[in-house]
């Protein structure tokens, strides 16, 4: 809808000229599999390091902006076990349980897939470090800034890209929510960390999901022994 910008496209080509990014197309062979299912397929990739590989064992973590010491120390124990049982970790690059999911994934010299809701180029992604060691990919043009439709978009990926979503803590009008009815809308397990079922507003949201009947896992193992994955090494347990 913008029209052809031949000062935007420089950036564009500047951009990619002088960073570590790469472009991939829609069907090129690099080209997620999982996105040739969706109604609108993004026709462009950028990213930084590398695309999920066939057969790679995904899962999708998503929460609020704004948790609680619990369920941040939930969502970082959760994801040491899931990392050391080769589980790749696909999360955004917003703060609170994303941060934490991060910051696992940085302690165990492991790179989770981050799907950005702006561009690579952007202050908010290049700002900071935690993101840029990861593997980012975003599907917006370079200088494209966050907006709430972008933040939509990127959820309908984030749940697109991984076999099933783990939902931590997330009030009633949790983005989070929002991962949870894109990943059953493409038949997609959805679950619920039971740190997230507490009687607290800021549990509301997850809260709902489990009385839709969404399964409750503790940790790692739990969710494993549904979804039919090895578990063989637990490094950290909240107490």
């Amino acid at each position: 809808m913008r029209g052809y910008s031949r000062n935007r496209v420089m950036r564009m080509l500047s951009f990619l000229a002088h960073s570590n990014t790469k472009v991939c197309f829609y069907g090129m062979r690099e080209y997620p599999k999982a996105f040739f299912e969706l109604e609108n397929p993004p026709f462009r990739l950028m990213y930084n390091k590398s695309l999920p590989k066939e057969g790679q064992r995904l899962l999708t973590l998503s929460g609020t902006r704004h948790p609680c010491y619990q369920s941040s120390s939930a969502a970082y124990a959760f994801s040491l076990d899931a990392l050391a049982n080769d589980v790749a970790l696909v999360c955004s690059n917003s703060q609170g349980i994303d941060r934490c999911i991060l910051t696992a994934c940085h302690d165990s010299n492991a790179q989770a897939f981050v799907l950005c809701d702006c561009g690579l180029a952007c202050s908010r992604i290049q700002k900071n470090a935690l993101v840029c060691s990861m593997n980012m990919i975003s599907a917006f043009e370079p200088d494209d800034e966050a907006l709430p439709i972008n933040c939509l978009s990127r959820n309908v990926l984030s749940a697109s890209l991984s076999e099933a979503a783990l939902i931590m803590q997330a009030p009633r009008h949790s983005g989070a929510l929002h991962v949870a009815s894109m990943a059953l809308d493409q038949g997609k397990d959805v679950f619920v960390h039971e740190s997230a079922t507490r009687n607290t507003a800021w549990c509301e949201g997850s809260r709902s999901l489990v009385d839709m009947g969404a399964p409750v896992v503790d940790d790692f193992a739990d969710l494993a022994c549904l979804m039919d994955w090895p578990c063989r090494n637990t490094v950290f347990r909240v107490l």
